[in-house]
Formats: C-alpha cells, sequence, structure tokens
C-alpha cells in the first residue's frame, strides 16, 4: 500500500505539471511595405514648369500610386548639379509639393516605410528638368556614376581601372563626354587638366597604386553641357 500511494502521488503530480504548460502563441507574420509607383513628374521630362513662386523658385507636384503595408513615405528629391538631397516625409497620402530652384536638373524616388516593419521599399528613380525663365534648350543631365562609387578602393588591372557613368539628356541623342581626372581635387573641380574625350559611357585609365584620384565628368550635347562634382577613388 505504501507503495500504491507513492504511485498515485507521483501520476498527480505529473497530470498537474503536465496541464499548467504554457503556449507559445504562433509568431505574427508583418508583410513588409512594398514599392512605390512614380506618376508625376514624369520620367525625362524636358522644362517641367512647376508653379511659379519667384525669379528662382518653383512649387514641384509629387505624387506615386498608393503602395501596399506603408504608412510613410519618404520623397527624396537630389539637385543634380549639387547631389544635394532633399527628403520630405509624408503620412497615408501618395502627393507632396516642394519649392525648388528654376532651371535645374532633379532625380526623385520614393522610399515606402511601414510602422510594423523595419523593412523599407525604393521606387524606380525618375529625372526632370525644372524650367527656368526663358530657356530654349536644355543641357544634358549630369551624368550618374556607376564605377568606382565615390570613396571606394579599387584594385587595378594591368595597371589600369575602368571609370564607368551613365549620360541622358531629353531633347538630344547625341552625348560626348570629357573626363578629367587628378589627383589634385582643386583641379578637377576648375577643369584645369586635360580632359579625354570619348563618345562612350566608360573609359580605361592608367593609375598607380597608394593613389587617390578624383574625376569628374562633362557631358555635352553638342550646344549645352553639365558636369559632376568631384568624385574619389583610391588604388589598392
Amino acid at each position: 500500500m505504501k507503495y500504491l500511494g507513492i504511485l498515485w502521488i507521483s501520476l498527480v503530480m505529473f497530470a498537474c505539471s503536465k496541464g499548467g504548460e504554457s503556449i507559445t502563441p504562433a509568431a505574427v507574420v508583418v508583410a513588409p511595405p512594398t514599392a512605390a509607383s512614380l506618376t508625376l513628374p514624369t520620367n525625362n521630362t524636358v522644362c517641367y514648369e512647376g508653379t511659379n513662386i519667384s525669379s528662382l523658385t518653383s512649387d514641384v507636384s509629387f505624387s506615386w500610386a498608393t503602395a501596399k503595408d506603408t504608412d510613410v513615405y519618404d520623397l527624396v528629391i537630389t539637385n543634380l548639379n549639387t547631389l544635394t538631397n532633399t527628403t520630405k516625409s509624408v503620412n497615408s497620402e501618395n502627393k507632396a509639393t516642394v519649392t525648388l530652384y528654376k532651371g535645374t536638373p532633379y532625380r526623385w524616388q520614393v522610399i515606402s516605410k511601414s510602422n510594423k516593419s523595419k523593412e523599407t521599399a525604393s521606387s524606380e528613380v525618375w529625372k526632370f528638368y525644372l524650367a527656368g525663365d526663358g530657356a530654349s534648350t536644355i543641357a544634358p543631365f549630369p551624368a550618374l556614376i556607376i564605377a568606382p562609387v565615390s570613396g571606394a578602393s579599387v584594385t587595378p588591372n594591368a595597371g589600369k581601372v575602368n571609370l564607368i557613368w551613365s549620360g541622358a539628356d531629353a531633347d538630344s541623342k547625341v552625348l560626348t563626354y570629357e573626363i578629367y581626372m587628378d589627383t589634385d581635387q582643386a583641379k578637377v573641380l576648375n577643369r584645369q587638366v586635360a580632359p579625354s574625350v570619348t563618345a562612350s559611357s566608360n573609359l580605361w585609365v592608367t593609375v598607380k597604386s597608394g593613389n587617390v584620384y578624383y574625376w569628374s565628368v562633362k557631358t555635352s550635347d553638342g550646344i549645352l553641357s553639365s558636369y559632376t562634382i568631384p568624385y574619389s577613388f583610391r588604388v589598392n
């Protein structure tokens, strides 16, 4: 009987402990935000008018399609002459108005964000020219630098590095480029070095290990030109 009593107590304790186990709830899956589809200003628009504010500025209306699972949009606008960014956060609405300088090329995109997720989604990048007073022709967009990215460390191939960029012009398909490169940033900025001229969008240049090089691209449509700011890279 003594052993039966011990067995009975053990069974009761086992049953009680089993019944008291906690149940872990299933993890809640949070959908990340999706990328917005841009609508206005349309890509590569020539002389986008905007709403006149002063002799120097205009209000530009931006809009995009509503993105799923998104609470906040970051509208990011880049002045392509200076590469300075203007960012405006927009709650719920899929449009915004921003005051910008006239006669200036811009690129823009929208970043979708969610209050429930750390993930973000980026739209395409579109470009446009904000019209200036009396402008009849438009300069090419400043070249988009692809490689090397600014500040990168690059291993040369047979003593050379390939500079790669992308050019665009809203009213011309024929573009030429002048590449200014030197170890002196001021010389590149002031274009005090002899440029390399090409009609392609890449150029192999001779470099020396251990040096930091600065380079800038002039884009020309035969009438007007645009320039990038100096970019840099270090040679391994």
